[in-house]
Parts: C-alpha cells; sequence; structure tokens
C-alpha cells in the first residue's frame, strides 16, 4: 500500500513539473523575442545597447535548449514557443512606438529590467522546493536565475549609464 501511495506521488510530481518546465520555456522563450524586439529597436540609436540585448538573448537560448532538455528526459517533446500574454505585450510596445516621435533608450531599458524581474519571481515562486527535484533540473534552474540577474544588473547599469 505505501508503495502504491509513494508511486501516485511520484507521478502526479512528475506531471507538475513536467507542466512547470514546459510553462518556463515559454516565459524564457518570451524573454528571447522581447531582447530580439529590443536589440532592433535600438539598433540606429545605441548599437552597444543592441549588441548588450543580443548577448543577453543568445545567453537565454542557451537556458531554453536546457530546460528543453530536461523535458526531453522526462519524456516530452521540446517546446520553443512563447506566450500570448508576451505577444500582446510586444504588439503592444510596436503600437505605443508608432505613436512616439523618438525612441527612449531609457524606457526600453527599463521594460526589459522590468521583464527580468516578473521572469525571476515566477522562477523563485514556482521552483522553490528543489529537494524534490533531480540535480540537472536544479542545476537548470539555479543557471537560469543567475543568468536573469546578471542580465538585470546589466541593464541596470546600462540605465544609470543613459
Amino acid at each position: 500500500m505505501m508503495y502504491v501511495i509513494l508511486v501516485r506521488h511520484f507521478i502526479k510530481f512528475q506531471i507538475t513539473l513536467k507542466r512547470e518546465l514546459e510553462r518556463l520555456v515559454i516565459h524564457t522563450s518570451d524573454a528571447v523575442k522581447g531582447y530580439e524586439k529590443a536589440a532592433e529597436k535600438v539598433q540606429d540609436e545605441d548599437a552597444n545597447l543592441a549588441l548588450c540585448f543580443r548577448e543577453i538573448e543568445s545567453a537565454r537560448r542557451e537556458r531554453v535548449a536546457a530546460i528543453n532538455s530536461r523535458l526531453e528526459c522526462i519524456g516530452e517533446e521540446e517546446k520553443e514557443r512563447g506566450s500570448l500574454e508576451g505577444s500582446v505585450h510586444r504588439a503592444l510596445i510596436s503600437v505605443k512606438d508608432m505613436f512616439t516621435s523618438s525612441q527612449n533608450i531609457e524606457a526600453v531599458i527599463d521594460e526589459a529590467v522590468r521583464g527580468e524581474q516578473k521572469l525571476l519571481d515566477y522562477i523563485n515562486d514556482t521552483f522553490d522546493d528543489v529537494d524534490a527535484m533531480d540535480g540537472e533540473t536544479v542545476r537548470v534552474i539555479n543557471d537560469l536565475k543567475v543568468c536573469v540577474q546578471q542580465a538585470t544588473d546589466r541593464l541596470q547599469a546600462k540605465a544609470k549609464a543613459a
């Protein structure tokens, strides 16, 4: 009887972990697309900032691949789509840009920092019980957290310099 309960608990945990990793891929893919768009937006005004955005985008793509690798280990297919919320957000930013005569570099950086904080909050809220996860999944999640924090610090330094 105890064995059956443990197996059910394990299966329930695996399903929950799978679902949360899929959501994490979606949120992280949104960040990739956001940085891609931000780099395009600032390229003419600040090529150095555009390069920074592309470097963060590249690092985030690597994290999407690592999370997808963890999903494959639990028998799931790769996910690479972003969320509807992320698509709507990028569309609203584009519409807003049409009505402003000049691009505000600070606003772009602030929006990127806001997105980073939102992703970090999601990771911290969702993956707070790492004791129940395998070591490699914990490493991938912690690596993403470090990546997000480094990007936030880098962007905040850029904002101060702007």
